[in-house]
């Protein structure tokens, strides 16, 4: 971001709050992205670990002993992953689910902290 002498304080200001502006709608982009490719995970790990199931399998038949071990390890590895993150998904505590009363408790709760 470069400065000339000629511009005064508040055009600096205007060009950082469009350049600040800009960042901030390309950090929501990649948030939205990010969470659209989050909630298939699983299906991709899974899709990764059976296509490196197919490939050792392959790799065996053809007498290609290395890379069968090494795509056995990945395919391992990605099976060891999806068990993994089912099994955070199942002891994550769902906070979505309070009754009218918990939730006045909640409430009252927060009023007399402040």
């Amino acid at each position: 971001m470069s400065i000339t002498i000629n511009q005064t304080e508040e055009e600096n200001s205007l060009q950082l709050v469009n350049a600040d502006s800009k960042n901030v709608v390309a950090v929501i982009y990649l948030l939205e992205i990010i969470t659209k490719v989050g909630k298939h995970f699983p299906v991709i790990f899974l899709s990764l670990a059976s296509l490196n199931v197919v490939m050792a399998a392959n790799d065996f038949l053809a007498n290609s002993i290395e890379f069968g071990i090494m795509n056995s390890l990945f395919a391992i590895g990605g099976f060891v992953s999806i068990i993994q993150m089912h099994q955070r998904n199942k002891t994550a505590p769902d906070f979505t689910s309070y009754d009218r009363e918990e939730f006045e408790t909640l409430r009252n709760v927060e009023r007399e902290m402040t």
